[in-house]
């Protein structure tokens, strides 16, 4: 652990004071702590460090969210089996990556973004929030985004991506379930929600994203391809 504190930065000083003596959850720590830009999140896991809560935090960080019925669905908070903004972030990536393997047009044909209301103060974590990370993941890539000016019904994506002819979209929403709980769900270019062997694919692709795009996602930049999509639009079915 000592190596990481020779850079004087002050994640990795907190990690030699606070070594958990386990070698893997200690790396899992530390690239939460390097990689997490949101200081709620990040806070949460240096209080588990600090407080030598190690069964939570391997809870937390030596797992990884699994694809199930059509996509992610955790409880908000830190870690890397949470719904927050770094697995989102994580997430996206993969499914850009994934993506562009199977559709040649994907930077011309683009991705659908929608969200509900959710959020989770002691984590600055919401749907919107998710959705704008989930956006801004792809317009860093040259991929076309259309993003919903506001909250919508989960149905409204899937139609989105057909009447758009997008390749692909998200939904941010946990349906029905408790408030604590937040989701990631993916949608094909017919609107059918992922099923094998997509969504095994998309996983192998996100284990292969690391968190080096964090600060170019979050340059200011990163906007200027956004296509709103105004629940007032008028949709041509005449195709």
């Amino acid at each position: 652990m000592c190596e990481r504190g020779t850079g004087g930065d002050v994640n990795s000083n907190v990690l030699i004071s606070h070594s958990t003596g386990d070698a893997q959850l200690d790396k899992a720590v530390w690239q939460w702590l390097s990689w997490d830009k949101n200081q709620k999140t990040k806070e949460q896991i240096e209080n588990l460090l600090q407080n030598g809560k190690h069964k939570e935090l391997r809870d937390r960080l030596c797992c990884r969210l699994t694809f199930g019925t059509a996509g992610l669905r955790s409880a908000m908070g830190a870690g890397f089996c949470y719904i927050n903004d770094l697995t989102v972030i994580q997430s996206t990536q993969g499914i850009y990556k994934y993506l562009e393997r199977c559709f040649s047009d994907f930077k011309q044909r683009g991705f659908v973004v929608g969200y509900d209301t959710r959020g989770q103060v002691t984590s600055n974590c919401s749907s919107k929030k998710l959705a704008k990370l989930t956006a801004a993941v792809l317009l860093a890539k040259d991929v076309p985004v259309y993003f919903f000016s506001t909250y919508v019904p989960t149905p409204f994506v899937p139609y989105a991506v057909q009447q758009l002819k997008a390749v692909a979209g998200v939904m941010i929403t946990a349906s029905h379930n408790r408030k604590e709980d937040n989701g990631y769900k993916v949608y094909w270019e017919n609107g059918a929600q992922i099923k094998s062997p997509h969504d095994k694919e998309i996983i192998k692709c996100i284990e292969e994203c690391g968190s080096e795009e964090n600060a170019v996602i979050q340059s200011k930049g990163a906007w200027s391809g956004m296509g709103w999509i105004s629940l007032n639009v008028s949709w041509d079915r005449s195709e």
